[in-house]
């Protein structure tokens, strides 16, 4: 009779118990699928973007599960808080009425690299070594025939070379700004420039100022980017004087 008792009372815990479990189960499916509806998605929008593509950097600052998420990215980017980026300044999100994604990246302005036992050293507009990386990027011309002393990151290049770097900043802001896809920039012993530009080869000179030889290298240079050619502007002052270009194969 008590064993009768006690199985008695067992029994309605039992189905209490799987009664609340069932409960709180349909509450957080509920709530799971009203977040998963409310929440979701729909675009993602990135930019400012010219060192990566807009998939690797997402893969960079979130999961993909959380992109899909206005509500998950949020709190993921609350709780994991901004990430060190490459080649990144920073970057700010915002979202658009639940559904969408916005990002804008603020890039770090890299004007040159060095090449320093196998690692590609960027630095930027200021002369403060940014990066270290043993990947190059396409867009950022490799200074050639410059040694330094010393190199320390987040420090400005070796103070002895400021009057020289003062001349590579000259230079790749007008590459910039002409938009010319020089691959790299090398000095010679004298401090004669020579820019190596898809199959060109352009010769500068020594000069303080690039900016007349550069203006007019920005002018001829589509209607011979095509050709395998050494152009020599290091004479050029403006004026009505030749250009001498030659074949590379003569």
């Amino acid at each position: 009779m008590k064993n009768d008792e006690k199985g008695y009372v067992r029994r309605p815990l039992l189905f209490q118990i799987i009664f609340i479990v069932g409960v709180v189960v349909c509450v957080a499916a509920t709530a799971i699928l009203f977040v998963e509806k409310e929440f979701k998605a729909t675009s993602v929008t990135v930019t400012g973007l010219t060192y990566y593509s807009e998939e690797d950097f997402l893969n960079k600052i979130s999961s993909a599960p959380a992109r899909k998420n206005t509500l998950r990215f949020r709190a993921e980017q609350y709780l994991d808080g901004e990430k060190r980026i490459p080649y990144i300044e920073k970057y700010d999100y915002s979202i658009k009425g639940n559904h969408e994604i916005q990002i804008q990246v603020y890039e770090k302005i890299l004007i040159g690299c060095i090449k320093v036992m196998g690692q590609y050293v960027y630095f930027d507009k200021d002369g403060y070594v940014t990066e270290s990386s043993a990947e190059r990027l396409d867009h950022i011309p490799l200074v050639k025939g410059i040694s330094y002393d010393r190199i320390v990151m987040y420090e400005k290049l070796d103070e002895q070379k400021d009057k020289l770097y003062g001349i590579i900043l000259n230079i790749s802001k007008l590459i910039r700004e002409y938009e010319l896809p020089a691959a790299s920039i090398t000095f010679d012993s004298r401090g004669n420039v020579e820019l190596e530009l898809l199959e060109l080869t352009v010769k500068l000179g020594k000069r303080e100022a690039y900016e007349i030889p550069l203006q007019k290298l920005s002018e001829i240079f589509p209607k011979i980017s095509d050709r395998a050619l050494t152009v020599d502007l290091s004479e050029y002052q403006g004026g009505k004087e030749d250009i001498i270009a030659r074949p590379k194969k003569e």
